[in-house]
């Protein structure tokens, strides 16, 4: 059974059920913006208080766990109740705990979930331990010794050690995928490009896409002339099949005065290293793009409880399938099917796929959805 090591955070997740907060929209010159309202002093009743775990690393072990593979997590946690929770949620999914840390300064980190009238959510988090990860703390023999490595978010500190955790796996051809969250696509911008050229696999959402574009342009005013459309219309004139061009590859990513082309950005970031780029763009569908092509694929309806852990579904998933053999069309099917089980559950784990329960759900998914765009 080949051996997955997953890297990243853990946390405990506690949602607050109840008919949601009232929203807000400010109109900017190009875009719509929401917002929860609070009415200050309030006191809220709440219908029903969830706990779960979460965290990507957690999420994404139990993932590939599920998908037959031999699974281990590496993330520090506190010696505290939500600690504890984590590791009982691990060993009931027989996962690997053993190169789990327990840091005796900090709590494991938690998040709590609140939900708009509208049903999206907003998260207040606190990274706790998960922001203190040593280098002397790494598993290099286990890097070493694993057929895959996973990483997800590294917070604060942590995402220091990128660059010495992706060249151990690259120099004992240990191929590496990498989800990063958006803190550390803002905040530790010149350590990931460090590292991209060790890196296999890169994946983001739209929002953290353009967060990156962000932050290199920050560092470097030379990607700006890389990165940016001409027009709110992105230029699709060297793309094939234009009859039914997906959203991305027509309106660009903006902010403010700027218009990032998605096309300009897989290009250039493909040059940084990694042979696979995927920007998930939520229920409007998933790209995937090699030297060779742009492929999307649509997002599958499905009832939305809780969006939480959707990134981290579809992440190791997409990796995992690559991993047992599919070619890319099928990983990217395979993705979108195990995130569209993960949030039609509340909690990041309770939705998540077996291999058998994936092959049965993928046979009833229509053939002819994926388009393809040659650069």
């Amino acid at each position: 059974m080949k051996k997955v090591l997953t890297i990243g955070g853990a946390t405990q997740d506690m949602y607050l059920r109840y008919e949601g907060a009232d929203c807000m929209s400010i109109t900017k010159k190009d875009s719509s913006q929401q917002y929860m309202i609070f009415e200050s002093g309030e006191k809220i009743e709440v219908d029903n208080i969830l706990y779960y775990t979460g965290g990507g690393s957690t999420n994404s072990a139990v993932s590939f766990k599920r998908l037959g593979f031999n699974s281990s997590c590496f993330c520090k946690i506190g010696i505290d109740n939500a600690g504890k929770l984590v590791l009982n949620d691990l060993e009931k999914e027989s996962v690997d705990i053993s190169n789990i840390l327990k840091s005796q300064k900090h709590n494991t980190g938690n998040s709590i979930i609140i939900n708009s009238i509208r049903g999206e959510r907003t998260i207040f988090a606190y990274r706790g331990a998960n922001g203190f990860l040593q280098k002397n703390e790494i598993p290099m023999k286990k890097i070493k010794n694993c057929n895959q490595l996973y990483i997800t978010s590294l917070s604060y500190g942590s995402a220091n050690l990128l660059p010495q955790i992706v060249k151990c796996a690259k120099d004992n051809n240990v191929p590496v995928a990498i989800n990063p969250g958006s803190s550390q696509l803002a905040n530790g911008t010149k350590k990931l490009q460090e590292s991209l050229k060790n890196i296999d696999i890169f994946i983001l959402n739209s929002s953290e896409a353009k967060t990156f574009m962000l932050a290199l342009i920050k560092n470097n005013k030379d990607y700006q002339k890389a990165f940016e459309s001409k027009n709110k219309k992105t230029n699709t004139t060297s793309l094939e099949n234009k009859k039914r061009n997906p959203h991305l590859l027509t309106s660009p990513l903006t902010h403010e005065n700027f218009y990032f082309s998605i096309n300009k950005f897989f290009k250039e970031v493909l040059k940084m290293g990694p042979k696979i780029i995927v920007v998930t763009n939520g229920a409007n569908g998933v790209y995937v793009s090699t030297k060779k092509e742009i492929i999307f694929h649509p997002s599958i309806k499905t009832e939305v409880v809780d969006t939480l852990g959707a990134g981290d579904s579809f992440g190791s998933c997409f990796v995992a399938s690559l991993l047992h053999g599919y070619d890319i069309y099928d990983a990217l099917k395979n993705g979108i099917i195990n995130s569209a089980s993960v949030i039609g559950h509340y909690g990041a784990k309770p939705g998540l796929l077996t291999k058998k329960q994936l092959e049965e759900k993928r046979k009833k998914i229509k053939k002819n959805l994926i388009q393809k765009f040659k650069f």
